[in-house]
């Protein structure tokens, strides 16, 4: 009789233990989760669990060591909210994730039924956070050849001060390691120039005294990584204030390399077509666009074209800027592409014979630059020879007229060139 009643006392604490062990079936029901071990139950759909931190430090939520379902869990600041971090398949087929906790604070914790529909125990682990581990307590570093240890799987995050004005590259030795950089913790203002593909190798602008978070994930099972932070200036071609200009060309390479975009300028000479393209000239995966300024909307773009590359034609008007962007997105190498014309020229162009521009011409020396044909708020003016070689570059104001002395000139016919970025006009212009 006694052995009945313990045998019976036994099988209903288990039964108690069980069912206080599982998880609820929707956030509104979600039952307390414990340190150390717990378990869901997928057959039954979803498993929620929330659990009150005793600490400012971090959890660990795992089913590593503990089962061998697939499974895939989502942690939660509250019902009706999107899901703050998520891990699936972190060791073989099973989940962990790590998060930084506040004292006081209830966190949310979704076993989904995604992959498996199995009963399986899983662990929770409050510990205290090492120094690195979070966007909060980031390790400050300086420029230079780096190493730290990174674990697999895992993000580390870093505090650069810049020294300097200009370019600042963050770059890991290995592919399996990817770079994101932000402005502050909130992490909604990313600095990459791929914004979220996060490569191996990304570019930014930088500002005397400005601190920046770098974020590294670590691919790898080597847990020694080196990495680089470098500072320098802007190459041409790298931002869109310094495009390279083109006219019609063939398999002109682009290097990747440096992490950046490269951006191009081409200036239409008249109406028509124009097709750029890399398409059979790499094999790269390539993303282009086309623009019509710095800060303008995009225009076109093509992706995936032609195999993995890119390819468009374009229709043009004369003396109209694009701006042609070959998109770092995919972390491609140096490669190929071609800008070809169709109906549209791309030699030099016929110099225009009018008044529009400057006048009076012909003229003694005395002029004005009539520049109300522009908006920007900075034209440049160039004063060429017939021959192309440059005598005088002038930084105006776009929108007005402006008187200017010419005198210094010797007599002859000169090209001046009125180029805001955006488009430009070519007049013919006699100095008396």
């Amino acid at each position: 009789m006694l052995k009945f009643i313990f045998l019976s006392v036994l099988v209903w604490g288990v039964a108690i233990l069980q069912v206080s062990a599982q998880g609820g079936k929707t956030c509104v029901e979600a039952t307390t989760a414990n340190q150390g071990i717990n378990i869901s139950n997928n057959s039954m759909g979803e498993q929620w669990f929330k659990y009150t931190a005793t600490t400012n430090g971090k959890v660990i939520v795992s089913s590593c060591g503990q089962t061998t379902a697939d499974t895939y869990v989502e942690i939660f600041d509250g019902c009706n909210l999107e899901a703050f971090t998520f891990s699936n398949d972190f060791c073989d087929k099973q989940s962990e994730v790590c998060f930084e906790v506040i004292s006081g604070l209830t966190y949310w914790i979704c076993w989904k039924d995604s992959y498996t529909l199995q009963t399986y125990e899983w662990f929770l682990t409050e510990e205290s956070k090492n120094q690195g581990e979070f966007c909060s307590n980031p390790m400050s570093i300086g420029s230079g050849n780096l190493s730290n240890i990174i674990q697999e799987n895992t993000y580390k995050w870093f505090e650069f001060t810049a020294s300097r004005n200009g370019k600042i590259t963050v770059q890991a030795n290995s592919t399996d390691c990817k770079i994101a950089v932000f402005n502050d913790c909130s992490t909604s203002s990313t600095l990459n120039n791929d914004e979220n593909w996060n490569p191996s190798i990304t570019a930014f602008e930088g500002q005397t005294g400005q601190s920046y978070l770098i974020a590294i994930r670590n691919s790898s099972s080597n847990t020694n990584v080196g990495w680089s932070i470098t500072e320098s200036n802007w190459e041409l071609g790298e931002r869109c204030a310094e495009p390279i200009d083109v006219h019609s060309l063939d398999n002109l390479p682009i290097n990747h390399d440096s992490g950046t975009d490269k951006w191009y300028r081409f200036i239409a000479l008249r109406d028509g077509d124009i097709t750029i393209t890399s398409a059979n000239a790499t094999t790269e995966d390539t993303y282009l666009e086309v623009y019509e300024g710095c800060g303008s909307g995009k225009v076109a773009f093509s992706d995936d074209a032609v195999g993995m590359q890119s390819e468009l034609v374009l229709s043009v008007k004369a003396n109209k800027a694009y701006y042609i962007k070959w998109d770092n997105i995919f972390q491609p190498k140096q490669y190929a592409w071609s800008l070809k014309s169709g109906d549209t020229t791309t030699e030099d162009p016929e110099i225009e014979n009018s008044n529009i521009g400057i006048y009076p011409n012909p003229s003694t020396g005395p002029v004005n630059i009539d520049l109300r044909g522009f908006n920007s708020e900075m034209v440049t003016v160039k004063v060429l020879s017939l021959t192309g070689t440059p005598i005088k570059i002038l930084k105006l104001t776009g929108g007005e007229s402006t008187p200017f002395n010419l005198s210094d000139l010797e007599a002859g016919m000169y090209q001046i060139v009125l180029d805001d970025l955006v488009s430009r006009k070519v007049v013919k212009f006699l100095k008396q």
